[in-house]
């Protein structure tokens, strides 16, 4: 929908502070027990089998800057070949997702779910735009690549479209995997459970430390990504 929703190229306009309601909805559309019941997301499945996905692991790039590529039309995109040491055209079909394998390799399962959930979420709700563009300009590419870097919110002002929604997904990936309507839940559990602790009884291991970690097993995502959930909602401070 045009107007204060979206840009005139179809970017979508979302406030930061509406990040948490923009997960909300895209898991009731896709996975609403999450919203009620503290439970891991299954961010795979959702792709796959709620989202009609297609999930594929190849590099793309050779110094590892793209972790995740989401395809809005069928056509060729670029991969690189490690073992051949070279860039090459690979024939793909709209709604296909790309991971780098390495994503899971270098990094950890926490990072490489937050790459799904964030390539999903640019097919939920950038779609129009990338298929707007690829029919106003045919050399557009058919994909859009996501770098392994965040977006630095003091140069904004400088950001062209792509920037503002790979800054939304990049908000928003981690708030459906943590969705706000449990985390307090599974914090104050948690705590209360680290009072039981005998690293954290003789304070060996710091019991937000201790929480913020075990947390990251619950729901599948990094150590950082949890201990960052948990700052912006204002259970921690650090």
């Amino acid at each position: 929908m045009l107007g204060k929703n979206a840009t005139s190229n179809l970017v979508p306009v979302i406030n930061k502070k509406e990040f948490d309601n923009e997960a909300t909805e895209f898991l009731s559309k896709y996975f609403p027990v999450a919203l009620n019941t503290p439970i891991a997301v299954p961010i795979t499945m959702i792709a796959q089998e709620k989202m009609g996905l297609t999930i594929l692991e190849h590099r793309l790039t050779e110094d590892f800057s793209v972790l995740g590529q989401m395809c809005f039309t069928s056509g060729a995109t670029e991969i690189y070949d490690r073992d051949n040491d070279e860039y090459k055209m690979l024939e793909v079909k709209k709604g296909t997702m790309i991971i780098d394998p390495d994503t899971l390799t270098l990094r950890n399962f926490g990072c490489l779910n937050n790459t799904i959930a964030h390539e999903s979420y640019h097919w939920y709700k950038h779609r129009n735009y990338h298929i707007l563009r690829s029919i106003l300009d045919d050399k557009q590419s058919v994909a859009l690549r996501c770098p392994s870097y965040q977006k630095d919110e003091q140069y904004e002002k400088r950001w062209d479209d792509v920037d503002w929604m790979e800054w939304q997904a990049n908000g928003i990936a981690p708030r459906i995997l943590m969705p706000v309507q449990t985390v307090g839940a599974v914090f104050e559990s948690l705590l209360e459970k680290s009072k039981q602790n005998l690293y954290v009884q003789y304070e060996l291991t710091p019991a937000i430390q201790w929480v913020a970690e075990r947390m990251a097993d619950f729901y599948n995502v990094s150590r950082q990504s949890a201990k960052l959930r948990l700052i912006e909602l204002g259970f921690i401070t650090s």
